[in-house]
C-alpha cells in the first residue's frame, strides 16, 4: 500500500490544473528572471559603452580644439620669433646708451600691440611672453590681465633658470606646468637671446568647454602622465582611480603629456534600472497578466529613445546638421546619450564655421597678396625713360609723368577683390601708352568694350598681366605687332574678355606649362608670375564659374579668351556720393 499510495497520490497532483500551471509559471518565471537579470546586466554594459564612445568622441573635439590652438600658436610664435622687426631689434642690438634704451623700451611697447592681436585670433590661448634674460627685459601679455601680476615672478624665474642652465629638454616643447598654484600648458623656446612662448591655463580651458556644468554624473580632469593637475569637482585621488564607481574616458594631446579625462559614475547610469529589474521580477509572478505591462514600459523606456537616437543618426547621415533630438528630464541613460550627442553635435557645427571663416581669410590674403604684385624692373625701366629725356621733350615728360601716376595710383588703390570694367580697361589703355613711349612705332594697341557692361566688376590687374607677355615675348626689333583687348556681354550672364595680338605666338612649349599649373597647381619655371598669377587668382575668385582658354593663331599670334560671371556693381548711395 506504502509506494503504491505515493504513485497514486502524485498522479492526482500532477492532473491538477492548478499544479501544472504553477509548474509552467515556476518553469517560465524563474528562467525569465534570471535571463531578465542577464540581460540587465548586459543593457547596463552596454550603455555604459554608448556613453563612453559618445563622451569619447566629445573629448576628442576638445583636444583636437587644443591641439589646433598649440599648433597654431607655436607656429604664430616661431614666425614672430624670426619676422617681427620690434622682437628682432631687441634680439640684435646692444643696450650702448639711454637713447638705445628707450628705443628698445618703444620696440617692447610695439611687442605688446602684437601680442593683444595674438591673443584675439587665439581664444584659447591664456597669454604669450617674451623674455631677454641677458637684458633683464620681458613682454608678458595675458587674455586675463586680472591674474598676470600672481604668476608674472614665477614665469620670469622659470625662464631666468633655463637660460642659466642648458635647459635644451625643456625648450621647444608643450608641458604642464604650476606657477603660483595655477596650472597651465606652457610653451617656451629660444631664438638668439630671446625666450619666448605661450600658455593655456586649465581652469580657463575649462571654464570654455563648460567642465563645470557636469553636474554629479560625471567629473572632468586635465592629467598628466599619471597625476591630476585640474579637477573639476571635488573628489579624492582614491576616488578618481577607482574602476567599480567610474567609467573612464580620455582623450590624449598629440602634442604634450596631457590628457582630458571624463569620469562617469555608474550609479548615476544604472539609476533607472533598479526600478526596471522590480518591475521584471513582479512580472515572473505575474506571468502572462504583466507581459503587456512590461511591452509598454519597455517600448517607452527602451525602443523609443533608442528609435528617437536612431533617427537622429539618420537625419545627421542625410546631411540635415542642425538636427537636435529633443531632451526630457526623466534622467535615464538614454536621455544622458541624449545630451551627449546633441553636445557633440553643437560642436561639430561650431568647427564647421571655425574652418569656413579660416578657410575665407586664408583666401582673402592669398587674393590680397597675388592682386598687388608689381613688377620691379617695369618701375625701373619707367625711371630710365624719363631720365633719358631730353629738356626740350618736355611735353613728352609731362605726358609720361601723367601716365605713370595715373598707372601707380591704380595699382596702389587695388586693394579690394574687383573693380568695375571701365576703371580696368581705362588703366590698360593708360598701361599701353606708357609701352608705346618705352617702344615707340612698334605696336598698335586698343582695348574696347560695350558700355552697357562698363559697371560690371573684373578682378584689378588681371588685363595687364596678358599684356605684358604680349609685349615682352611679341615684340621684335623691326616688327610691328596689334593689340586688341576687347571685352563684351553674352546673354544675360556671362562676361567675355578677349586679348589678341599679331606677334609670333606662343609656343608649345608654355602651352604645356599653362596646362600643367592648371591641373596641379604648382609653379611652373619658365611660364612667368602674370599668367600664373591670373590663372590662380580666377580660380579663387570664381572656382568652376570661370572658364580660361590660351590658343595660338596660326600663322602667328596668340589668342585669350576669359568668361566670367557677369556681375554689375551696385549703384552708390546719395551718402556715398
Amino acid at each position: 500500500k506504502g509506494w503504491g499510495g505515493v504513485r497514486v497520490k502524485l498522479k492526482e497532483i500532477w492532473s491538477m490544473s492548478t499544479f501544472r500551471l504553477l509548474l509552467l509559471v515556476i518553469a517560465v518565471v524563474i528562467p525569465l528572471n534570471i535571463l531578465t537579470l542577464i540581460l540587465s546586466h548586459t543593457a547596463v554594459r552596454e550603455v555604459e559603452r554608448q556613453i563612453s564612445a559618445e563622451t569619447q568622441n566629445v573629448l576628442k573635439l576638445y583636444m583636437n580644439q587644443v591641439d589646433g590652438a598649440m599648433e597654431r600658436i607655436t607656429a604664430k610664435m616661431h614666425l614672430l620669433a624670426v619676422d617681427d622687426t620690434d622682437l628682432a631689434y631687441i634680439n640684435n642690438k646692444e643696450l650702448t646708451d639711454s637713447a638705445e634704451y628707450y628705443n628698445q623700451v618703444q620696440a617692447m611697447v610695439g611687442l605688446h600691440g602684437t601680442f593683444k592681436d595674438v591673443l584675439q585670433d587665439n581664444s584659447l590661448i591664456t597669454g604669450v611672453y617674451v623674455v631677454y634674460p641677458q637684458k633683464e627685459f620681458q613682454v608678458i601679455r595675458s587674455a586675463q590681465s586680472h591674474t598676470i601680476a600672481a604668476y608674472k615672478e614665477k614665469l620670469t624665474e622659470y625662464i631666468y633658470q633655463a637660460a642659466a642652465g642648458d635647459g635644451q629638454e625643456e625648450l621647444g616643447v608643450w608641458k604642464v606646468a604650476i606657477f603660483d598654484g595655477r596650472p597651465m600648458l606652457l610653451f617656451t623656446s629660444r631664438y638668439k637671446n630671446a625666450y619666448y612662448g605661450a600658455w593655456m591655463e586649465l581652469e580657463a580651458l575649462a571654464q570654455t568647454f563648460k567642465f563645470t556644468e557636469s553636474g554629479g554624473a560625471s567629473r572632468n580632469l586635465f592629467v598628466a602622465g599619471e597625476e591630476v593637475v585640474y579637477d573639476t569637482g571635488d573628489m579624492t585621488k582614491e576616488e578618481t582611480a577607482a574602476g567599480d564607481s567610474y567609467v573612464r574616458v580620455e582623450a590624449v594631446s598629440r602634442y604634450a603629456d596631457f590628457a582630458i579625462v571624463e569620469l562617469l559614475s555608474k550609479s548615476a547610469l544604472a539609476d533607472a534600472l533598479p526600478g526596471m529589474l522590480r518591475g521584471l521580477q513582479a512580472a515572473s509572478f505575474l506571468a502572462l497578466a504583466i507581459l503587456p505591462v512590461l511591452l509598454v514600459l519597455m517600448n517607452r523606456w527602451s525602443i523609443v529613445p533608442i528609435g528617437r537616437l536612431t533617427g537622429a543618426m539618420r537625419e545627421i547621415e542625410a546631411g540635415n546638421m542642425d538636427y537636435r533630438i529633443e531632451e526630457s528630464s526623466e534622467g535615464s541613460e538614454f536621455e544622458q546619450i541624449n545630451r551627449n550627442f546633441n553636445r557633440m553635435m553643437n560642436e561639430v557645427s561650431k568647427l564647421k564655421v571655425d574652418v569656413y571663416e579660416e578657410k575665407l581669410e586664408k583666401q582673402q590674403i592669398k587674393m590680397r597678396f597675388l592682386s598687388q604684385q608689381i613688377q620691379p624692373h617695369f618701375i625701373l625701366n619707367a625711371m630710365n625713360i624719363l631720365y633719358s629725356y631730353e629738356q626740350e621733350e618736355y611735353p613728352l615728360i609731362q605726358k609720361m609723368i601723367l601716365c605713370l601716376s595715373k598707372y601707380f595710383r591704380y595699382i596702389v588703390n587695388a586693394n579690394s577683390e574687383f573693380v568695375e570694367l571701365h576703371e580696368e580697361m581705362d588703366h590698360i589703355r593708360n598701361y599701353f601708352e606708357i609701352q608705346q613711349v618705352r617702344y615707340p612705332e612698334t605696336f598698335f594697341a586698343m582695348a574696347e568694350y560695350d558700355e552697357e557692361i562698363a559697371d560690371c566688376l573684373v578682378p584689378p590687374l588681371l588685363i595687364q598681366n596678358f599684356a605684358e607677355n604680349a609685349i615682352k615675348h611679341s615684340l621684335k626689333i623691326g616688327n610691328r605687332i596689334d593689340i586688341f583687348v576687347i571685352a563684351q556681354k553674352l546673354g544675360d550672364d556671362v562676361l567675355r574678355i578677349r586679348m589678341l595680338d599679331t606677334g609670333e605666338g606662343i609656343n608649345q612649349e608654355l602651352l604645356e606649362k599653362v596646362k600643367r599649373f592648371r591641373e596641379t597647381g604648382e609653379y611652373q619655371e619658365g611660364l612667368g608670375v602674370g599668367i600664373q598669377n591670373a590663372v590662380e587668382r580666377l580660380a579663387v575668385l570664381y572656382g568652376a564659374e570661370t572658364t580660361f582658354e590660351i590658343t595660338r593663331d596660326e600663322p602667328h599670334g596668340t589668342r585669350i579668351e576669359i568668361r566670367l560671371p557677369l556681375h554689375h556693381a551696385e549703384p552708390a548711395s546719395e551718402w556715398e556720393e
